[in-house]
């Protein structure tokens, strides 16, 4: 019987559910597609018809979600005007507490980040994280390279050391978070490492300023 163009679009993510279940926990280069065909309740022949191979598979499991990256972009894309460390800052914040509300963007975060080796023809899949690594890195580089030129970068920071910390910074919360199985408060502990990052970033007189609503929400935290 012929199926409806809304019924194979339900196949098709119900396959992707299982693939990112069955990656979750038996890791993606152990994982068969016999596993993921047996947990969607669908036969090998209904995964080929909607991707090629495993690799497509996991790149399409991986490609449906925003990873955390594409969180700080689009906030940092958004506040381009304004004192480039507190876009920096409210971009970091923002990337954080978005990750820790949603459950599918950590289970895939996991699995790219402990269930998965890049090895063979798994390497291909690590093109998209590079890409997204380096644009971050960018844009960190773009406000903290402003925040120098207006003035407002501590003479103790150079811009590509100061980006590469926020960034190293941002990225070890999270798989801390993911590798701790959850066993602190991300978006607290977040706010209060980035922000004193961001602060020794910052010249002593440009600390001064920051505005009091933005220091009684740091307080409200702590």
């Amino acid at each position: 019987m012929r199926r409806t163009k809304a019924e194979a679009g339900e196949t098709r993510e119900s396959i992707l559910d299982s693939a990112e279940a069955v990656f979750l926990d038996h890791g993606v280069n152990q994982s068969t597609l016999n596993q993921i065909a047996a947990h969607a309740g669908v036969t090998r022949g209904a995964i080929y018809f909607h991707f090629k191979d495993k690799i497509e598979l996991y790149q399409e499991v991986v490609e449906r979600v925003r990873l955390p990256q594409d969180d700080l972009l689009t906030k940092a894309f958004h506040c381009e005007v304004g004192n480039p460390l507190d876009i920096a800052l409210d971009a970091g914040i923002f990337c954080l507490e978005n990750f820790a509300g949603d459950p599918r963007k950590q289970r895939v975060f996991t699995i790219i980040t402990q269930r998965c080796e890049y090895v063979g023809e798994m390497a291909q899949v690590l093109e998209r994280l590079r890409t997204l690594n380096e644009e971050v890195h960018q844009m960190l580089l773009r406000l903290t390279t402003l925040a120098k030129k207006r003035g407002m970068l501590s003479s103790e920071w150079r811009p590509e050391i100061a980006a590469r910390s926020l960034q190293s910074a941002m990225s070890g919360l999270l798989s801390e978070w993911m590798r701790l199985n959850k066993s602190f408060d991300l978006v607290a502990a977040g706010t209060m490492t980035l922000t004193a990052i961001v602060d020794s970033f910052r010249k002593k007189d440009i600390l001064a300023q920051v505005p009091a609503a933005k220091a009684k929400k740091l307080m409200a935290v702590s």
